[in-house]
C-alpha cells in the first residue's frame, strides 16, 4: 500500500486513472459513482481526503484531475491489477469477471517481491528458449525461431514504432520502478517520440516519459 493511502482510496485513485483513459485526463463525480456503484454523495469526501494528501485536484462541481503523485500512485495499484488478472485468467483459466475480482481483492495486499516475482514468472513464459541469448546479445534471437529475430531493447524502437514487452533487465529499485510505470510483461508500448535524454511513450491512452537508461533495460518484441 502506498504511503497511508487506504484499499478504498486506492480503489479510487485507479478508478481515476483508468476513467480519464477516454476522457482527455478529466474524471467527473457521477463517472465515478457509477464505476464504483456507489452513490455520488459518498464519492465527495474521498475525493477530498485525496486532494488533501495531494494526489489530485478537486473542486465541488469540477473536472476531477490527478497529479503527478496520484498518477504514479494510481498506475502501481493498477499494475499490480493487470498482474494478477492475467494470472488467474491467463494462466489458471478464470472467466474474466471473476479473474478482476479477485485481481481487485489482492491488488492491495501484494508486496514489492510478490510482484516482482509474479513479473518473473511471466517474463520466463515470454521469453523464447535461448532467453540467455537474447537477453545478452538480442541479434542472436535471430535463431528462435517463435519471434523471428525481433528481440530489441526498447532503446532500438523508433519513434513510432510499438512494441510488446518481453522482460525487464534491471534490479532493484531500477526494476521497481519501471514495473510501477505498468510496464510489464506482455504490454504494449507505443514510442511517441524522443529528446535529447527521454523517451515519450504510450500505454493504452496515458503517457509515460522514460530516460534512456529505462528504455535500455526493457527488452522487447517489435509488432
Amino acid at each position: 500500500m502506498a504511503g497511508n493511502l487506504t484499499s478504498s482510496l486506492e480503489d479510487y485513485l485507479e478508478t481515476i486513472y483508468l476513467l480519464q483513459e477516454g476522457r482527455n485526463q478529466d474524471a467527473r463525480v457521477r463517472d465515478i459513482a457509477a464505476a464504483r456503484s456507489v452513490k455520488a454523495s459518498s464519492v465527495s469526501p474521498a475525493l477530498k481526503r485525496l486532494s488533501e494528501m495531494g494526489y489530485l485536484k478537486y473542486e465541488q462541481r469540477e473536472l476531477i484531475r490527478l497529479t503527478d503523485s496520484g498518477l504514479v500512485a494510481a498506475r502501481r495499484v493498477y499494475a499490480r491489477h493487470v498482474l494478477l488478472f492475467q494470472f488467474f485468467h491467463d494462466i489458471l483459466g478464470m472467466p474474466e469477471e471473476k479473474a478482476r475480482e479477485e485481481a481487485c481483492g489482492l491488488e492491495h495486499a501484494l508486496s514489492d517481491e510478490g510482484m516482482d516475482r509474479f513479473v518473473r514468472f511471466f517474463e520466463s513464459l515470454t521469453m523464447c528458449q535461448h532467453a540467455k541469448a537474447c537477453a545478452d546479445v538480442p541479434e542472436n534471437c535471430q535463431n528462435c525461431t517463435r519471434h523471428g529475430g525481433n528481440h530489441v531493447h526498447f532503446s532500438e524502437v523508433r519513434d513510432g514504432e510499438t512494441a510488446v514487452v518481453c522482460q525487464i533487465q534491471a534490479d532493484g529499485e531500477a526494476r521497481q520502478t519501471i514495473l510501477e510505470m505498468g510496464i510489464l510483461p506482455n504490454v504494449s508500448l507505443h514510442r511517441r517520440f524522443s529528446t535529447e535524454s527521454h523517451v515519450f511513450v504510450a500505454i493504452g491512452q496515458h503517457e509515460l516519459v522514460l530516460t534512456k537508461e529505462q528504455c535500455a533495460a526493457i527488452l522487447v518484441i517489435r509488432n
